[in-house]
This record gives C-alpha cells, structure tokens and sequence, in this order.
C-alpha cells in the first residue's frame, strides 16, 4: 500500500510536466502507445515491486539488504553488456565498496551461524 501511494503522489507529481510537454507524443498509432504505456506501467514496474516485496516479506533482512546493494552493481554490468556503457571511476569505485559491503556481510552471517551452532543450547 505504501509502494502504491508513493506512485501515485510522484505521477501527480510529473503530471503538470507531461501536460505542459504533451501526454502523448506524436504518432501515427496513439492507440497503441497507449496500450504501451498501460503495458510498462504494470507489468515490468508494479509487478516487479509487488514480486520484490513479496519476496522481502519472507526472506531474513540480512538476505534483503544484500539483494539491495547488489541491485546498482547489476545495472552497472547490464549498462556495459548491454548498451556498451563504460564505466567512470566513481562507478568503479561504487562498485567495489558495494561488493565489499556484500563480502563483508557474508561473512558476518558466516560467523554468526558457526557461532550458534557451537553454543551448547540452555535447558
């Protein structure tokens, strides 16, 4: 629900810009843009929120925080392989503190796991 509010105050939001710039854009097929529009509004953006945050709901925190800081190191490697981006060396440098974050985050679940196993459990 709050996923939902937020999209919907940043559309208000942008509405009086696409006004003043034109709704639709120019074409031949208006009806059909329309559609694609609809079409990118819900599938690949209000889908995927409502899978991720399905997901979250049932997944530990420390798993979802790693999925989140692995999210911007992905669009990276998907901006180079697939649009032949390159990297700057604030990206680079973002990247490898991230992974690090990442590293460090395994291994701290690492410790904490072999650390309960090896407590004997009070009766």
């Amino acid at each position: 629900a709050t996923t939902v509010g937020a999209f919907a105050v940043a559309t208000l939001c942008v509405l009086p810009l696409a006004a003043a710039e034109g709704l639709v854009p120019h074409t031949v097929e208006p009806v059909r843009l329309l559609w694609l529009l609809a079409y990118i509004g819900t599938v690949p953006t209000a889908l995927a929120y409502a899978l991720y945050f399905a997901g979250a709901a049932v997944v530990r925190s420390a798993t979802v925080s790693v999925i989140m800081l692995l999210e911007p190191v992905s669009a990276a490697v998907l901006a180079v392989v697939l649009l032949g981006e390159r990297l700057t060396a604030a990206t680079l440098v973002g990247t490898a503190l991230m992974l690090g974050s990442v590293g460090g985050l395994a291994v701290a679940e690492t410790r904490a796991a072999r650390t309960a196993e090896e407590e004997p459990a009070l009766v």
